[in-house]
């Protein structure tokens, strides 16, 4: 029986996926259908690296044999976190990078999106009065996940980047400064900045001037700038080139453990000013009550005895950046060179990102005509949220994931080029026909 409800504007937004969200429905349904055919390069898991789980299951085996884990997993605690865990985050923090961190400053979430969640609609939204509160993304693409969390649909504003060609194949965004500062100084409803560095979907890592200038207006106008860390050193630590987290009164450094390897067990960290994180601290409170303490004590040993560190410099960096290597290769050696594709500069992250500049179909067609022949990407416009300047650049961009295995990865390559060579020459032929 089909129920006609009457849902609230609110309810009515969060009941449809969207974005990457709404995809990965889409690709769920094709891989339930059973056929092993298909070639996943969409995948937004983290790979299950032996080294890695080695550190979790130890942490794992030491609390159960621990006298308080009874308590770890039978009582409610505290909603800004297990003390063992904001003790390790304080000390660490402080230690590593020299800042004078208390407890006032720190909250664990339940995972990254959660995180995000509570700040979005915290700092955003419909105010007092009655003006609605944005929140800005200086550079697109970025994280499609922001636009699932806002309660408003049109509370997620984003600036186009500046492309900037390197070479015959290889592209980098290069954030627009005078955009950015000229709608944040001529815009009063902007509530928050927003961005991930290194970047989800293209890898990008902005620069540590860039991320200064942009949390010193944030800080001259009292509003967040929230750093999505969730692929940033010193944890999961999947950057490429070198990358320091910049620290800055406005800033709220949002860390995420899920690509350490304990995606499931959904632990966040926020690093911020006391009153925002006070804030955070009370709409958790009232939304979800605290994350995982089994998680949280978990990560707190792991920090404490340098093994989480240890293994994203040594296991998870490394594998990362090989793979990125690999589909480098892959592409060089199986797309068309004559068509014009470009790979963004790898600098970060799990994935990758390649822009097709004139190919005479959307990203979304593509999607589908890849699927067709049993590859799975990602496409990219979901990732380039609201901005009054829309371009064809937007419907012309995938993103690939690096966890498949390298076989996988070069099978995928392959029916990639035969499919864009299809497609371009397809094109051709329609118009020396006309």
């Amino acid at each position: 029986m089909e129920l006609n409800l009457k849902l609230s504007q609110i309810g009515q937004k969060m009941s449809r996926k969207v974005g990457v969200r709404a995809i990965m429905g889409d690709i769920q349904e094709v891989l339930a259908s059973g056929s092993d055919q298909y070639t996943n390069l969409s995948v937004g898991n983290p790979s299950i690296l032996p080294e890695v789980t080695a550190v979790w299951e130890s942490k794992l085996k030491e609390l159960l044999l621990d006298e308080a884990f009874p308590s770890i997993i039978s009582q409610y605690g505290s909603s800004y976190g297990t003390d063992e865990l904001i003790e390790s985050v304080v000390r660490f923090f402080n230690n590593e990078y020299g800042l004078t961190l208390d407890r006032s400053n720190v909250l664990i979430t339940a995972g990254s999106q959660n995180l995000f969640f509570l700040a979005i609609n915290a700092f955003c939204g419909v105010g007092a009065d009655s003006k609605l509160k944005k929140a800005l993304i200086p550079m697109l693409p970025d994280y499609s996940g922001y636009s699932g969390v806002a309660l408003d649909e049109t509370m997620i504003e984003g600036i186009s980047p500046i492309v900037s060609k390197l070479d015959d194949h290889t592209f980098r965004y290069e954030l627009d400064k005078e955009a950015f500062l000229e709608k944040m100084y001529n815009d009063p409803d902007i509530g928050a900045v927003v961005l991930s560095r290194p970047n989800n979907p293209c890898g990008n890592i902005l620069s540590e001037e860039d991320v200064e200038a942009i949390s010193k207006v944030c800080g001259e106008l009292n509003i967040p700038c929230l750093i999505d860390s969730a692929y940033a050193p010193p944890f999961p630590a999947i950057n490429f080139v070198e990358m320091e987290p910049v620290f800055h009164e406005s800033i709220i450094h949002c860390l995420s453990i899920s690509k350490t390897g304990l995606a499931g067990e959904r632990v966040g960290i926020a690093i911020g000013s006391a009153a925002f994180i006070q804030i955070m601290e009370a709409f958790q409170s009232n939304a979800s009550i605290h994350s995982s303490r089994l998680g949280q004590c978990m990560v707190a040993a792991a920090i404490n005895d340098g093994s989480l560190v240890s293994v994203s410099k040594t296991s998870i960096r490394p594998y990362y950046k090989k793979k990125f290597a690999v589909l480098e290769e892959a592409l060089i050696n199986a797309m068309p060179l004559d068509k014009k594709w470009f790979l963004h500069k790898g600098e970060g992250s799990l994935f990758a990102w390649i822009w097709f500049e004139d190919l005479p179909v959307g990203d979304m067609e593509l999607y589908e005509t890849l699927k067709a022949h049993y590859v799975i990407v990602v496409p990219g416009s979901s990732f380039f949220h609201n901005t009054s300047k829309r371009t064809d650049h937007e419907q012309r961009c995938i993103r690939i994931s690096l966890t498949v295995s390298d076989e996988e990865m070069r099978k995928g390559i392959e029916t990639l080029a035969a499919v864009i060579s299809s497609i371009y020459d397809a094109h051709k032929e329609s118009l020396n026909m006309i």
